[in-house]
C-alpha cells in the first residue's frame, strides 16, 4: 500500500489529461509590505515617478502611525 507522500508524488508527476491548458503570467512578491514591494508594483503598472513618490511618502507616514486598539 502506498503512503500519502508516494500518492502525492505520483499525482504531481502525472500529466494533465483533460486537455485544457493556459499560460498565465504571474508575479510573486514576498509576504508583507515594504518600499521594495511598492516600487515593484508601481513599475509593473508603469506608473509615473510622481505617483511612486506619493505612494512611498504615504507608506512612510503609515509606518509612523500607531495601531488602533
Amino acid at each position: 500500500m502506498a503512503t500519502n507522500q508516494e500518492l502525492n508524488d505520483q499525482l504531481k508527476a502525472r500529466e494533465y489529461g483533460a486537455g485544457f491548458v493556459t499560460d498565465i503570467d504571474a508575479d510573486t512578491l514576498p509576504p508583507g509590505l515594504n518600499e521594495d514591494v511598492i516600487c515593484m508594483i508601481s513599475a509593473k503598472k508603469s506608473e509615473p515617478e510622481w505617483l511612486l513618490n506619493w505612494r512611498l511618502e504615504a507608506f512612510r507616514h503609515w509606518q509612523t502611525m500607531n495601531e488602533p486598539k
